[in-house]
């Protein structure tokens, strides 16, 4: 059941069809096993530019900080783990086993401040394997040291109705994201285009 402090969104009901409700809930941290524990520390310190709250003797485990909670993120050292590919689209025919987790994600508070982040990595050595502009989102995707998918990205802040009618798009829609370059988008917002100009998406109909 729902909180009753869930918030009823109205277009989105009448989308819907019915009242629908945000539950209060959130996704608060996500906890990796991993057997690769030595290089996957040092790879979420650097991507995250994150600090460690506290690891624990082994070392066996950490929780790392991001913001001003006690952890988003952690990881244990396990004997074993998974590290099937993680990114698949919905209903691929690709035999090949894939990870539980298709991918999880980080979001930033600007669209500068993820651009910079793709600048800051890159001269760490660490790149994406591809950067997409998905209309609500603009999102870069990276493989972590056990191949999970994390994506980094920034919320275009879409309103209730824009998200509305992205979704009643259908797959065209929601699947068709544009690929973007990091490095010339950041360029051009720091010469003077506009974030909502280099964010902006357009449906496949009216490219």
């Amino acid at each position: 059941m729902l909180s009753s402090t869930a918030a009823p969104f109205t277009a989105l009901g009448a989308y819907l069809g019915e009242e629908a409700v945000v539950a209060s809930p959130k996704l608060a941290h996500l906890i990796l096993n991993t057997s690769n524990y030595d290089a996957m520390k040092p790879w979420y310190l650097s991507v995250l530019d994150a600090k460690v709250g506290v690891e624990i003797p082994g070392p066996s485990g950490c929780f790392l900080r991001i913001d001003e909670t006690h952890h988003r993120i952690g990881m244990f050292r396990v004997a074993s783990a998974d590290s099937s590919e993680a990114l698949a689209n919905p209903g691929s025919p690709d035999p090949a086993t894939k990870s539980r987790l298709n991918h999880f994600s980080f979001e930033y508070p600007s669209l500068e401040e993820l651009l910079e982040t793709h600048a800051r990595l890159a001269e760490a050595g660490i790149h994406p394997g591809e950067c997409m502009n998905h209309g609500p989102t603009v999102s870069m995707y990276y493989h972590d040291p056990d191949n999970n998918m994390v994506e980094l990205f920034y919320d275009n802040k879409y309103t209730e109705e824009q998200i509305v009618e992205w979704y009643g798009g259908g797959p065209s829609y929601v699947m068709g994201a544009t690929p973007f370059d990091p490095a010339e988008m950041l360029k051009a917002l720091r010469d003077g285009t506009p974030a909502a100009e280099l964010s902006a998406w357009a449906p496949p109909h009216k490219r």
